[in-house]
């Protein structure tokens, strides 16, 4: 059962995340965190199939459970949090090795042409 923590930036918040494999072919997530919009994506992603016919989870992201519930819920386009628990996911169910994630800004060469 990976864990994770999630720093998402600007806004402050940060978030854990930990995925709970419930049988073969569903996880569950949880999500603990600050912000409320965050957070209420744990009622959609309680019961979540990834693997088999009908699968919702590693779709192209206009399909998978995981982005439709932050399009509903997060209204910061860019937040990192629905890619971390796909990753977190992907951990779970043995689909990827747990390595870290990381975006760096080089901000002395941001907007100086």
């Amino acid at each position: 059962m990976p864990s994770l923590e999630v720093n998402a930036g600007a806004c402050g918040f940060t978030a854990k995340i930990t995925i709970h494999q419930v049988d073969e072919r569903h996880v569950r997530v949880e999500i603990d965190s600050a912000c409320d919009q965050i957070t209420a994506m744990n009622q959609d992603l309680a019961c979540l199939q990834w693997k088999g016919k009908g699968h919702e989870v590693f779709r192209p992201m206009n399909e998978s459970a995981v982005y439709r519930s932050a399009s509903l819920r997060i209204r910061h386009t860019a937040c990192p949090i629905p890619a971390a628990i796909l990753k977190a996911i992907e951990v779970e169910v043995g689909a990827a090795l747990p390595r870290d994630v990381t975006i760096t800004f080089d901000v002395g060469a941001a907007g100086n042409d």
